[in-house]
């Protein structure tokens, strides 16, 4: 797509994420959220009225939706390959959620559809495009701190996810939680990684799976990673990153180390965030405004496919090797 006129945007899946999708839509010029679509049809005609769009019954009769050049996938994971392989064949842009998809198999498909479309195919790893996170890419490949030696990554959810026990597949918080610092990870080190040892554990009693997740990683430029993923922190949503170099160490996040600090729900949270939406509101926003100008000048995606399916690879990989004592290669 070229040319002078707004780009015309379809949301698939409005809720939590695809509804902040919609409404960056309205804040980068140049671009009109035209329809959306939900499996819940209430939440689909709440977002078309309140963001001034329309609302569609089926993915099928959003991408023939006139106008429309580009779409966003905030679907659920297990959507993820039957809406993107609709939007690609449909010739549509397609702004794609993590992860990629549930399977490997699953991640394959789309990356042959994308590969036979001239459509483009980015991956929504918002953290790529996080102001803390850029800087300290841009640090680490200035080469003053030296070579990587370790990255060391903690996610903690304020919130646990609700539901039975057991209701909640093991591999959920790896692929769903622990892959967007699988993804930092590569991205800074510039690097793959060779083999994860990893470990999981349900500590809350009523936790519908498992809420820690421990993942060694191994890269093949012979540095380290330890990923840390906790779910039902409850004293705020807390991220931070440490990149350990030959001549120095990058921190994104973290504490004074002269104090103590006792965090909880009703306490003082400084600077931190109470959910993703809100620690990485400029993230979704520059993520989005560099989606929308790829549609428009036709640049590679800076996320692509491939590297939606390598870090795939590792969250399903920290699964098996939760079997397995020894190390297991994505």
């Amino acid at each position: 797509m070229t040319g002078a006129r707004d780009i015309g945007v379809g949301v698939i899946g409005v809720g939590l994420m695809g509804r902040r999708h919609a409404e960056n839509v309205a804040r980068v010029g140049g671009a009109k959220l035209l329809a959306v679509h939900d499996a819940n049809p209430s939440l689909s005609e709440r977002a078309a009225r309140e963001l001034g769009a329309t609302t569609c019954a089926s993915v099928e009769a959003l991408l023939s939706y006139s106008g429309v050049d580009a779409v966003v996938i905030a679907s659920p994971a297990r959507a993820h390959e039957r809406h993107a392989l609709a939007a690609l064949a449909a010739g549509k842009d397609v702004l794609l959620e993590k992860p990629i998809a549930p399977t490997l198999d699953a991640a394959d498909r789309i990356l042959a559809a994308a590969s036979a479309s001239a459509a483009r195919l980015q991956i929504g790893f918002m953290r790529r495009y996080d102001p803390a996170y850029a800087e300290a890419l841009s640090v680490v490949r200035s080469g003053k701190v030296g070579a990587v030696r370790f990255f060391k990554g903690v996610d903690r959810d304020r919130d646990a996810p609700s539901g039975a026990s057991g209701s909640l597949a093991r591999a959920d918080i790896f692929a769903e939680s622990a892959i967007h610092d699988f993804d930092i990870a590569r991205w800074i080190t510039g690097d793959e990684v060779a083999g994860v040892r990893a470990s999981a554990m349900t500590l809350a009693p009523d936790a519908p799976g498992p809420d820690l997740a421990l993942a060694e990683l191994r890269f093949t430029g012979g540095a380290a990673a330890s990923i840390e993923t906790f779910r039902g922190a409850r004293y705020a949503y807390d991220i931070r990153a440490e990149i350990v170099c030959s001549e120095g160490t990058v921190c994104v996040g973290g504490f004074a180390q002269r104090s103590v600090e006792v965090l909880l729900p009703d306490g003082e949270r400084r600077d931190l965030s109470v959910g993703f939406l809100d620690r990485f509101a400029d993230a979704y926003l520059f993520e989005l405004r560099d989606f929308l100008a790829g549609v428009r000048y036709r640049t590679p995606p800076r996320v692509t496919g491939e590297d939606g399916r390598r870090a795939l690879a590792i969250a399903l990989a920290c699964d098996r090797a939760c079997d397995d004592a020894r190390e297991i290669s994505p």
